[in-house]
């Protein structure tokens, strides 16, 4: 594939670690529900259990597949990315291989590997989970409010910022949360008739409604998403899931471990549930009342 070829996939979840340093109470986990596989790949057999941390030699073997296929690489399905020992490590491999990165970050260990790892050639965002700042005592939420909105003025040039912002707007932590991101930018102005905002040159506050994560109570889904073909996802056991929301690995096509990325996205057990998902056959059990699409 030429470099300027368009790639199959706009974007690859790599979840390098489900561990992380906060536990919202909107954030599932995994021994909450046991994986139970619908007629695919079984986590059992191939997860190795209690497994937090993707090393840095699968990352790289599967980076390296990756790098072909999706135009844009988020280090997120689950856990805090900060939380990996061996991050700057993991970057600077995407460096290398030439790959653009999403990091999502709750932003509390900004600072952990300091402000080296952020002149990273291959970060070309980094979007921060505001939510995830909700169960913090309201001074140590400013506190780490007013670290991002310094990271918002002194990023290098070309990395984008998103801030990330779920809840209704009346609700009590987002007007606190967006009217303090003012206080500290005060050249912040409203887009898109208010659906967002621009908080710094590069850097916006993106709003978003909370949702059902797959498995809990809901209304049922009618709609379609692109799960494989939008995007996949893999977890830190090496599993290739459809989507971030499936976290526990329940709609496994396979194991990047194992076996060639590129062969499990392409094979016919992705390609039924790709149209599962889109809605041509039946959909899996663990989508219909998934609510993140909304």
């Amino acid at each position: 594939m030429s470099p300027a070829a368009k790639k199959p996939w706009r974007r690859a979840f790599i979840e390098i670690t489900d561990a992380c340093n906060l536990s919202c109470s909107f954030c599932p986990a995994f021994f909450l529900r046991p994986p139970q596989p619908k007629g695919g790949v079984n986590p059992a057999d191939i997860a190795p259990p209690g497994r937090s941390f993707m090393s840095a030699e699968l990352f790289e073997r599967i980076a390296a597949q990756a790098a072909p296929l999706a135009e844009m690489v988020s280090l997120h399905v689950l856990g805090e990315p900060f939380m990996h020992p061996r991050l700057p490590e993991l970057l600077g491999i995407c460096s290398r291989l030439g790959l653009k990165v999403n990091l999502v970050t709750n932003g509390v260990l900004l600072d952990k590997f300091g402000p080296g790892l952020f002149g990273e050639k291959c970060l070309r965002q980094f979007s921060f989970s505001l939510r995830a700042l909700a169960g913090l005592p309201a001074e140590t939420r400013k506190g780490h409010l007013a670290r991002l909105a310094r990271f918002a003025l002194e990023k290098p040039g070309g990395l984008i910022t998103a801030f990330r912002l779920r809840g209704e707007k009346w609700e009590p932590f987002v007007a606190e949360t967006k009217a303090e991101l003012q206080r500290l930018l005060p050249g912040a102005r409203e887009g898109g008739g208010g659906e967002w905002m621009e908080l710094a040159p590069g850097a916006f506050l993106n709003y978003g409604r909370m949702f059902n994560w797959p498995g809990e109570s809901g209304p049922p889904r009618e709609e379609g998403c692109l799960g494989l073909r939008h995007h996949f996802a893999v977890l830190c056991s090496g599993l290739v899931v459809p989507c971030c929301a499936d976290y526990s690995g329940e709609m496994a096509v396979g194991d990047a471990a194992r076996e060639p990325l590129a062969g499990i996205l392409g094979s016919p057990r992705a390609a039924a549930l790709r149209g599962a998902i889109a809605g041509k056959t039946p959909r899996p059990p663990l989508c219909l009342n998934c609510g993140f699409i909304r």
